[in-house]
């Protein structure tokens, strides 16, 4: 029976991982105690399996006396090794369940503006959000996080860590800014519907810039529409645009209030128009350091006259509260379509029964005789209250569906996706707001 006892067993070697503090400090994952009380736990274990084995054997032998011998020592030697195997196997399942695996994490340092210099480091574990704090550098304001060293756009602190990430403080002097901020756009909300792309500025449109000796921060309180499309600037010539990319945030809770809708001419994201995707009530908060302002001098159409249209902050943001529903959801609003092109307009917008589509139980329809070679859209004027406002509606080349071969066979497309007649004669198109789908007749 001695021969059962492996010493062997009992001596194996445990050697303790090693976990660290959140400072870096190792600390041993298997104290001495624990494993004293391992070992006499196991040998406990043993004994008692070693018994039955014992029993087992002495039953072996008696039956052995009528038997074989030799499959009496084969029937030990086997119940033996079930036992070790038995053995091995439950302290490795202990031991799996008594040292849980950490989480992974992942290192995550807080950057200064200039790059290099670190401000803090902390570990983050993995899907973990980060907590935003407020860094202090005497004599400068603190503008943000940015994801870049370029501060080219703002670090999200709503998406999860799942990597090793560097951070960016922005931090700007101090500069009053003098200017008046106001909203642009077009749609069926009053304001807007009133600034018709930029053709009026009044009260309603201009922002209210708060009495503050270290901060330029305007506001503005409006209702709007689904559709609406709107940018802030400081006049109707469009200078000094805050639009899309100067958004600090476009969600709330998971759902995207406002979308990209780009712009006319050479526009970044900058400089795009800001969509409504949620109706409602909205106080937006733009934020501005004149002292930080630069120009994209790049942009093909870029010049000494005309680089306030350029005119771009890194630090800059536009804040926004979603209030609730609009107040003046209830006004009801009537759109109307128009052509407009190169040679049949002269590109601009001609407000004429010649121009204009013909309503019918919701379908829109115009007959018009074009040149060959001419290139055109469709724009819309929007009607509420006796008030009309340009519309941001436009109907282009990709209104066209894609297995209409009929339509697609008398015009093409541009580049910019505006239509191009194929022909000389009269067309007739065909307009459903519903579906947005275009079709096009030829004579």
């Amino acid at each position: 029976m001695n021969k059962l006892l492996d010493s062997n067993l009992f001596n194996q070697e445990f050697v303790p991982k090693r976990h660290k503090f959140r400072d870096g400090r190792a600390k041993l994952g298997i104290s001495l105690a624990f494993l004293s009380t391992k070992r006499f736990g196991m040998e406990e274990k043993m004994k008692k399996r070693l018994m039955a084995v014992s029993v087992l054997a002495a039953t072996a032998i008696s039956l052995a006396a009528c038997g074989s011998g030799g499959g009496a020592q084969e029937s030990s030697q086997n119940t033996e090794a079930e036992v070790r195997q038995e053995v091995g196997e439950e302290t490795q399942k202990e031991e799996t369940q008594e040292e849980p695996q950490q989480a992974q994490a992942h290192t995550v340092t807080f950057y200064d503006s200039d790059g290099t210099t670190v401000l803090q480091t902390v570990e983050a574990e993995d899907g973990a959000l980060l907590e935003e704090y407020v860094p202090e550098k005497e004599g400068y304001t603190f503008a943000g996080w940015f994801a870049t060293p370029q501060m080219s756009h703002r670090f999200d602190f709503e998406t999860a860590i799942t990597e090793d990430t560097s951070v960016f403080a922005g931090f700007v002097s101090y500069v009053e800014d003098t200017r008046t901020f106001v909203i642009l756009g077009s749609g069926k909300s009053p304001v807007l519907m009133e600034s018709s792309w930029g053709s009026v500025v009044g009260d309603a449109q201009t922002m209210q810039k708060e009495e503050n000796p270290e901060a330029n921060i305007y506001t503005i309180t409006l209702d709007l529409e689904q559709g609406d499309e709107f940018q802030f600037a400081m006049n109707s010539a469009w200078e000094n645009q805050r639009g899309y990319g100067y958004l600090n945030t476009i969600t709330l809770d998971g759902e995207e209030y406002f979308a990209n809708s780009g712009g006319l001419g050479d526009t970044g994201v900058k400089r795009a128009n800001i969509k409504v995707n949620v109706p409602g009530n909205y106080t937006f908060t733009l934020t501005t350091y004149p002292g930080e302002d630069t120009y994209d001098t790049t942009a093909s159409s870029y010049s000494e006259d005309n680089k306030e249209n350029f005119n771009i902050n890194p630090y800059d943001s536009i804040a926004w509260v979603y209030n609730g529903e609009s107040e003046a959801s209830g006004i009801e609003t009537h759109t109307d379509y128009y052509i407009k092109g190169a040679k049949i307009t002269d590109w601009k917008d001609v407000y004429s029964d010649e121009t204009k589509f013909t309503e019918e139980n919701g379908i829109y329809t115009l007959t018009i005789t074009l040149e060959e070679g001419d290139e055109f859209m469709f724009t819309s004027l929007v009607t509420a209250e006796d008030v009309e406002s340009v519309g941001n509606e436009y109907i282009r080349y990709v209104n066209i569906a894609e297995d209409d071969a009929e339509s697609l066979s008398y015009v093409t497309g541009t580049e910019s996706a505006n239509l191009v007649a194929g022909a000389g004669g009269s067309y007739t198109f065909t307009y459903d707001p519903s579906t947005q789908v275009l079709t096009v007749a030829f004579e």
